[in-house]
């Protein structure tokens, strides 16, 4: 059921994308303020300290906000959908099939945010209307260097 994917778009399955970030105190302040969370964990500095995790950390969602590539507009497909999503195969309409997210470990200000991504696989199902593609793509993560802080599994689902 696989026979009209391209290899290009097999050879593509584990290959690793790799992406750094510094997290900031305004990093978290702004993503708190994007989702509606006025928690002072993530925000005043005295409040914190007086936590479990004595100083500001990240809410749990946080490391999602870099999962994707950053790229610049013109790199951005036409659809809005990311970039990772690009794959050679014959179907051209994206919508997101599901996810899942591990949260392990909170961010604080200072760490290092290590993104490993990858598509860990495409196939097809055939659906009411057709052909549809799934791809599956995992990314991890790390903290520092080897800390797994968070993991999520991503389906897209294109068609015709």
């Amino acid at each position: 059921m696989n026979d009209d994917i391209p290899d290009a778009a097999f050879k593509l399955i584990g290959v690793e994308k790799r992406r750094e970030y510094l997290v900031t105190k305004k990093d978290i302040r702004r993503f708190a303020q994007a989702i509606g969370d006025p928690n002072p964990l993530y925000y005043d500095e005295e409040y914190a300290k007086g936590t479990r995790f004595k100083s500001i950390v990240a809410p749990p969602l946080f490391g999602q906000a870099f999962g994707f590539e950053d790229v610049p507009p013109e790199q951005l497909q036409l659809d809005g959908s990311p970039i990772e999503a690009a794959i050679p195969i014959p179907a051209r309409k994206l919508v997101g099939g599901g996810s899942v997210f591990e949260n392990f470990i909170r961010f604080k200000p200072g760490d290092k945010i290590i993104v490993q991504s990858k598509i860990t696989d495409i196939y097809t199902k055939q659906g009411k209307r057709g052909r549809l593609y799934f791809i599956v793509h995992e990314t991890c993560f790390y903290k520092q260097m080897n800390e797994l802080a968070a993991r999520e599994v991503t389906t897209f689902i294109k068609r015709r």
